[in-house]
């Protein structure tokens, strides 16, 4: 279905190629998942693949061909590949033109001249199969950033092509919407025997799904296996960390009957119940720590408090108004919000802020009313990054758009350079300091975002899904450093839909739905509420889900805690029987 046969390619500004000479076979029907580091060459091979280079991008050259079902792509337009190759995109606002949600899914259809009965039969099934029956009537202007994904992979079902090629389809969703769009891929690979290209980074979600991993690193193929053996390989396990159940199951010792990796909570549980018939007694009752990475002090004060604040959109339906609500972020906290697409996760923080005013209620700053403080006073106190980085870049290099608000700062220069230098590093940003930010990939932008607000070290850091478009090794970096701004003192909000993240990183969790907080405690705590957790479409990290199919009383919310415990109750277990023995 499609074949590279010695193809390569790259921009005329660059002397490096983007991919060298591939030769790439993918037959009618694979699922194929396409994973790596971040700028390793996944995007260009999609790009390939849809003819958007060369054909739409310009500067970009190539060698060789690729063919999909027969067709060479380099001397095809796009837009007549559309009925073979569907592409949804990194960022589906590159893709959103039109003024409705149903415009935007039958305008290709009609541009085609499908009759109008296709187009409504269509239209029902696909709004049905990515639940977006709500959004039909509504503006994608409106849209959060996970419900314009789920508009652009809709508008790509419409067109029922061959093959469907999905850039990172899921990084703006919460953790339900990742699942309802991987049941929708799969069940249309499933039944109408599509050809699937899945590019991503989360392999915990992923990988299950597979029936092929390809890893892209520096433009080449470095592993082309099934899922259960990619991790074999060590040029793999050096780029790339495990997902959390293929880690669990190494320390453990624990491989499946054909000796590859078990990749779900399921096939693991099953393989440990081999080895201990009487997995059900290996309870756990947890470290009765919340604050694992260190607690606030006892004297902290409240740095942020809203008090019965509420907000609607003048535009808007009810569901997403700010119902009131009391809130209070203690100096030194490090808290995250979570909750579904919609729920209201942004728009508080927008109101914390000052982007947003309240209704009503009350917005308070070290105890003084928000909009007390002039602008540049309130970014020294409160820094915020965007869910979509493009929304924030007012300069025309990185190097300029992080030192931005140092200089409105009025620093010396040599501490302004220190800063950014020190930042870009960290975030592996630092090769592209001349560059314009929007010629960047996403996940690229999104670290020139974040470094800005970091340079400035604000007293709060809130952060809008911070490690989106980050690989796996980016994630940890990224979470590591955010993690020593705490311990140094800085307070937190981190809104994420990445439930690893909250587990292994947060001590206290805020759960938003509908406008409203639902819960506000202890992460481990809201862990323990799995079944409530699950109507408010929040699923559970896989060692959480784990620790409830063990049977065990309270969760274990890291690798470590698990492996720990089970190691420590494997060891009572062999002095008992030594005991009985004796």
């Amino acid at each position: 279905m499609i074949r590279f046969d010695n193809y390569s390619c790259r921009y005329e500004s660059s002397k490096e190629p983007l991919l060298h000479t591939l030769n790439l076979q993918i037959n009618p029907g694979e699922f194929v998942f396409v994973t790596g580091p971040s700028g390793g060459g996944k995007s260009t091979l999609c790009f390939s693949i849809n003819g958007l280079i060369p054909n739409e991008m310009e500067g970009s050259l190539y060698e060789g061909s690729v063919t999909v079902d027969g067709i060479n792509v380099q001397q095809t337009f796009p837009y007549d590949l559309v009925s073979v190759v569907g592409t949804v995109l990194q960022d589906p606002e590159w893709q959103l033109v039109r003024g409705t949600v149903k415009e935007e899914l039958t305008f290709a259809l009609e541009n085609m001249g499908v009759s109008v009965e296709e187009i409504d039969r269509r239209l029902a099934q696909v709004a049905e199969q990515v639940q977006i029956k709500p959004l039909l009537l509504r503006s994608s202007l409106e849209l959060s950033g996970g419900q314009k994904q789920r508009v652009a992979i809709a508008a790509c079902l419409m067109m029922q092509p061959k093959v469907i090629v999905l850039d990172e389809p899921t990084a703006e969703l919460d953790p339900m919407g990742k699942e309802m769009v991987m049941e929708t891929i799969c069940e249309l690979h499933r039944q109408w025997g599509y050809t699937v290209v899945f590019v991503d980074h989360n392999l915990d979600v992923t990988l299950p799904h597979a029936d092929r991993v390809i890893v892209v690193a520096n433009g080449r193929i470095i592993a082309d296996t099934p899922p259960a053996r990619v991790f074999d390989q060590q040029a793999v396990r050096e780029l790339l960390p495990m997902p959390q159940i293929v880690d669990l199951s190494r320390q453990l010792g624990v491989r499946r009957s054909d000796g590859g990796d078990p990749l779900t909570v399921a096939e693991l549980e099953e393989e440990l119940g081999k080895r201990r018939e009487n997995k059900a007694q290996l309870d756990w009752e947890g470290s009765g720590q919340s604050y694992r990475y260190g607690r606030i002090a006892a004297d902290a004060q409240p740095i942020i408090e809203l008090k019965q604040v509420r907000f609607k959109y003048k535009k808007h339906d009810t569901d997403l108004t700010i119902k009131p609500v009391d809130l209070r972020i203690m100096q030194g906290e490090f808290t995250a919000i979570i909750g579904h697409n919609g729920a209201g996760k942004s728009t508080l923080c927008k109101l914390i802020t000052g982007l947003l005013k309240p209704s009503s209620g009350e917005v308070l700053i070290h105890g003084k009313l928000a909009n007390s403080y002039g602008a540049e006073q309130r970014v020294r106190h409160v820094g915020f990054v965007f869910q979509n980085p493009d929304f924030q870049f007012v300069r025309r290099t990185v190097y300029d758009e992080v030192a931005y608000g140092l200089h409105i700062q009025r620093l010396k220069a040599e501490e302004i350079d220190a800063r950014v230098r020190q930042v870009t590093k960290l975030l592996n940003i630092d090769s592209y300091l001349h560059e314009h930010p929007h010629f960047l990939s996403r996940g690229e932008r999104r670290r020139v975002a974040i470094a800005s607000i970091l340079a400035l070290e604000p007293e709060v850091i809130i952060l809008d899904e911070p490690t989106t478009g980050l690989d796996s090794l980016r994630c940890q970096e990224m979470m590591s450093y955010i993690r020593k701004l705490w311990q140094k003192g800085h307070t937190i909000i981190l809104l994420t839909h990445d439930m690893r993240v909250v587990a292994d990183y947060v001590p206290r969790t805020i759960v938003m739905s509908g406008g409203h907080i639902q819960w506000d405690a202890p992460t481990r705590d809201i862990f323990a509420k799995k079944e409530k957790l699950h109507r408010h479409q929040i699923t559970l990290p896989p060692v959480v889900e784990l620790s409830y199919a063990l049977g065990w009383s309270e969760p274990a919310l890291s690798s470590d805690e698990f492996i720990t415990h089970i190691h420590s109750v494997e060891g009572v277990m062999e002095t008992a029987a030594e005991g009985v023995l004796g």
